[in-house]
């Protein structure tokens, strides 16, 4: 079993970005924390439009496709919830504590100033497990 220390953020899969910000800050008050945009030569994980969003004491990220995605790590994603994020001291070793238990979508890598890692739940859904790396 894992125990995370926090639960930290949902990420949507959106066809717009401006109209889901435009959308959660009129009717959930939502604070945009940053919006980024693609350039014509971003290649691979850089290459997605995200917004980030405080919403209540929580963030919502708003992606045009997952950067794990554009990485070509998993396979196109359809729009909706891409995964709920929890983060956790050590994500190696919280894996291999639910390796027999779970089915992993991505195992542990490191992603930027993070290590990230996905599974699966009951019904399919995704649950990422983040590492913030010094």
């Amino acid at each position: 079993m894992v125990s995370p220390g926090s639960f930290f953020h949902v990420a949507l899969n959106v066809p717009d970005v401006e109209e889901a910000l435009a959308f959660y800050r009129e009717h959930v008050d939502g604070d945009c924390l940053e919006h980024e945009r693609a350039e014509a030569d971003d290649a691979g994980a850089e290459a997605v439009e995200h917004a980030a969003l405080s919403v209540g004491d929580k963030r919502v990220y708003l992606f045009d496709r997952a950067p794990y995605e554009a990485a070509g790590l998993v396979e196109d994603l359809p729009y909706g919830v891409l995964h709920f994020g929890y983060v956790v001291d050590d994500v190696d070793a919280a894996a291999a504590d639910l390796e027999s238990a779970v089915s992993f979508v991505m195992e542990p890598t490191t992603f930027g100033d993070l290590k990230i890692a996905f599974f699966e739940g009951p019904a399919g859904e995704r649950i990422e497990l983040i590492e913030y790396l010094e």
